[in-house]
């Protein structure tokens, strides 16, 4: 089990990341969504059709249910949506667990945290295909901030969902092998 990092209060908590899967792991249908939530351990699979189909409803689920949402286009995870304490919280992990390619001292000059752009739901939806594109190609990250209609206990200058990439999402297993091998190393 590894260390996370809880974002409301500062403090470590035990998570378990989510591992890339293999390639023949099935997936079970959600009956909650009709059958087109595809339903795996600790986040939903959905096609970007059907997220266009119902994007606030998803969002609100994110929001106040915590789910995390994978996007597939022709079969392909091309996204993820996840609310933004489980984005700071993965973040966190992969700099736990990565080590750095620089020394302490050059780490801060290196790093290259871009900047999140914040967009409403249905300027997400206008531009959805573009965006996809530059989360997959570029690595850019698009908070989702809330609107009035989700509700009247939201603050609609923060953002409540990160749209990232499914890299950033899964924590790859050749990570976790680096990681491995470095505990067994200082053991």
């Amino acid at each position: 089990m590894t260390k996370g990092f809880d974002a409301a209060d500062n403090t470590i908590l035990p998570v378990i990341l989510p591992i890339a899967p293999n390639n023949s792991q099935n997936s079970v249908m959600s009956e909650a969504a009709g059958g087109k939530w595809a339903s795996c351990e600790g986040f939903f699979r959905l096609t970007v059709e059907d997220f266009r189909e119902s994007a606030i409803g998803i969002i609100k689920q994110v929001m106040f249910k915590g789910d995390r949402i994978l996007l597939q286009q022709a079969g392909e995870d091309v996204g993820a949506i996840v609310p933004e304490a489980e984005f700071h919280k993965l973040n966190y992990l992969m700099t736990q667990i990565k080590p750095s390619q620089f020394l302490p001292d050059e780490e801060e000059y290196y790093e290259n945290d871009g900047a999140i752009h914040c967009i409403y739901p249905h300027e997400l939806l206008e531009d959805l295909d573009n965006i996809l594109a530059d989360v997959i190609e570029f690595d850019e990250l698009f908070g989702l901030l809330p609107t009035i209609e989700m509700g009247k206990d939201v603050d609609i200058f923060i953002s409540a969902a990160i749209l990232m990439s499914v890299d950033r999402f899964w924590v790859p297993d050749y990570v976790m092998a680096e990681r491995q091998a470095i505990i067994r190393v200082n053991c």
